[in-house]
């Protein structure tokens, strides 16, 4: 799929949320995170209902400036609050959003449930697939 700024974020999201309960600890996360390579986590409270999200840089800011240790909850770091954007929003949404927001990754709800994920990386890929097709032109 190319990069067309009017396409839906529905049809670009990453629908495999993972997830961790804000009980657990920032080992818990790392350990996560490494397993399935990725570089974020939704964090779960009450019902597994979302509630924040931790990413690599926010575990590296709060161990690095020694805010909190492997053992700390993950609740003690995330990032709250989420920041969704609607499932039939554009991708140029979400880019706008994500600049606008200082943010790499946006959830994506439908009927006020979380249905996927859409990051940085997805548009820049989706960005160099409509590059690559242009040099094929």
């Amino acid at each position: 799929m190319a990069l067309n700024l009017t396409v839906t974020v529905k049809s670009a999201i990453n629908r495999d949320i993972i997830t961790l309960d804000k009980d657990l600890s920032v080992k818990s996360a790392i350990k996560l995170m490494v397993r399935k390579n990725i570089g974020s986590v939704v964090i779960t409270g009450e019902g597994s209902k979302p509630i924040g999200i931790v990413t690599e840089r926010d575990i590296l800011k709060s161990i690095g400036y020694q805010r909190a240790k492997p053992e700390t909850k993950i609740e003690e770091i995330m990032s709250k609050p989420l920041i969704s954007l609607e499932a039939n929003a554009t991708l140029g949404e979400a880019a706008e959003t994500m600049i606008k927001k200082k943010i790499r990754r946006l959830l994506v709800t439908q009927n006020d449930k979380y249905i996927g994920l859409i990051t940085q990386r997805d548009l820049q890929r989706l960005m160099t697939d409509t590059f690559k097709s242009l040099l094929i032109m």
